[in-house]
């Protein structure tokens, strides 16, 4: 593996910071590019499933179970060898996680059987049966998933893997607690014992997990507690920032605070409503091939009788507006004509707008530059001076950036992302979805520098109000216009629309565009955008 792909493997794999996922998810799609560009099936669908891991983990559930069906699609129509058959496995248990997200426990099971069904392998059959016994838990069918697990228990002790016996043990123990079984909680330390012996990280902080939990159904809340916290420091050396979440989640669990209370089971309801309203729009996807094809076709065959009947519609029309036809081309003369001054008046002001760009950078931000150096060797002059002269300088500066010439020549979607990496940090995560569907080429220079300056001053009025910590950005074609949603997490505001956004909707109503803003104090502020 190249040195840069174990470094986003990495990132996907342990996330240390908020942006991890986001930098990792980017990779991987111009990877898949590159891939297709080259004709390397198994690398394509290698960076489909890495999408999909991503989506998954970032709480884009719909966006992973469309990514791992194109994969699948792939796989069913390449020649059938080991690895086709490894990646197969890989796809159908990742749909089944989808699927039991989703709570779809039916689907789940269709998918892990299916996967069970290719796996040739021990290892990869104890994971399955691992992954169906966790749906029978979740359909509070006690018994049935007890049966499973004992089998990967079984079936662990005679591979002697260490690591897969202490994770069955730990499940099984799990599930007994379920039941009031004597033997719960002594399976459940045995598989802690045995991870802490072989300094399995990831596997203590899932069993520090159960048993916190199994206290807490005891009513045991101070033991449960030092279990909880045991597995926040695990998860806190493991240095992931999703194990730290989980873990902050169980803590959140334990506390009693009615408020507290309230607020998880709220989130959680929401969360699941979440995804079962995208679930909802994910209609049958799973069949083979040939039936896609076939309702392709069918589709194909209505579309075209439909156009012979609209071409006979055609036919009469025509005779009937030949009269019209004088009075039309007049009405659209007229339009052409306006459309035509409007768009020589929006040029004028964008080249407006780079003349003072490049002029205030040139002029002003230099000579201030060169008096600040000139008076620095004087000792007479004030500090404050100097920190004025620069607050000057960095303001002159920033207003030269916002109005400096965007290029056109490059990829307009590189353009965008480069704009959104100059806004992300540490703190803040901007994440992008369908940025890669939209043609930038059918789009006019007009509209990519709305589009650009829009996004560049609703992403510098987040960064200097909304103490935001996601941004979310959709990017979507709704027939012949562009649909942008802008969401962020920040403080919010009652809205006031300042000079800012004044500007930002002059831009897009000067497009025949819309723009709506919708904000209010502690709930974040999202913004739609059609042109």
């Amino acid at each position: 593996m190249a040195d840069s792909s174990l470094y986003y493997y990495n990132l996907v794999v342990n996330p240390k910071k908020s942006t991890d996922l986001t930098l990792a998810f980017s990779f991987y799609e111009k990877s898949k590019k590159q891939h297709e560009l080259a004709g390397d099936t198994l690398k394509v669908i290698n960076d489909l499933r890495f999408m999909a891991s991503i989506q998954k983990k970032l709480g884009f559930l719909y966006d992973s179970e469309s990514t791992s069906i194109e994969a699948l699609d792939i796989l069913n129509t390449a020649k059938t060898d080991d690895n086709v058959i490894k990646s197969k496995i890989g796809v159908y248990n990742h749909l089944g996680m989808i699927q039991r997200e989703y709570s779809n426990y039916d689907e789940a099971l269709k998918f892990y059987n299916k996967s069970l069904q290719l796996a040739t392998k021990t290892a990869d059959s104890l994971t399955i049966l691992n992954n169906i016994a966790n749906i029978y838990l979740d359909q509070n069918k006690f018994n049935l998933a007890i049966a499973e697990l004992s089998t990967v228990y079984k079936n662990s002790l005679r591979l002697q893997d260490k690591k897969q016996i202490a994770r069955a043990l730990n499940n099984l123990g799990s599930v007994q607690a379920r039941i009031n079984a004597p033997e719960a909680l002594s399976n459940m330390l045995e598989a802690l014992r045995i991870r802490e012996q072989i300094k399995d990280n990831i596997g203590m902080y899932s069993s520090y997990k159960h048993v916190s939990r199994y206290y807490q159904d005891k009513n045991k809340t101070a033991t449960a507690l030092n279990y909880a916290n045991k597995a926040y420091n695990v998860a806190k050396s493991i240095n992931s920032a999703n194990y730290v979440n989980d873990a902050l989640s169980q803590l959140i669990d334990l506390d009693k605070n009615p408020k507290v209370v309230e607020y998880k089971r709220l989130s959680d309801s929401l969360t699941q409503a979440r995804r079962l309203g995208e679930n909802k729009f994910a209609s049958v996807k799973y069949e083979s091939s040939e039936n896609i094809r076939k309702a392709q076709e069918s589709e194909l065959k209505f579309k075209t009788s439909q156009l012979e009947k609209e071409k006979e519609e055609r036919l009469k029309l025509l005779y009937m507006s030949i009269v019209g036809l004088v009075t039309i081309l007049a009405a659209a003369t007229y339009f052409v004509l306006k459309s035509r001054h409007k768009k020589e008046k929006l040029l004028q002001v964008y080249h407006t707008e780079t003349r003072i760009s490049k002029k205030v950078h040139d002029e002003v931000a230099n000579d201030i530059y060169h008096l600040m150096t000139k008076i620095q060797s004087n000792n007479t002059i004030q500090e404050t001076v100097l920190d004025d002269l620069e607050h000057i300088y960095s303001k002159t500066r920033d207003i030269s950036k916002e109005s400096s010439l965007i290029d056109f020549n490059n990829n307009f979607k590189d353009t965008l992302e480069d704009l959104f990496l100059a806004y992300q940090t540490n703190d803040l995560s901007i994440v992008t979805n369908g940025l890669h569907t939209i043609n930038w080429e059918t789009v006019s220079d007009l509209k990519k520098t709305a589009v650009f300056r829009v996004l560049q001053e609703l992403l510098t009025n987040m960064k200097k109000h909304s103490k935001a910590s996601i941004t979310v950005l959709k990017f979507q074609k709704n027939n012949a216009y562009l649909e942008i949603n802008y969401n962020d997490n920040g403080i919010g505001t009652t809205l006031k629309k300042h000079n800012g956004l004044q500007n930002a909707e002059n831009r897009i109503v000067s497009l025949n565009g819309t723009i709506t803003f919708d904000s209010e104090v502690n709930k974040g502020f999202k913004v739609k955008i059609t042109i």
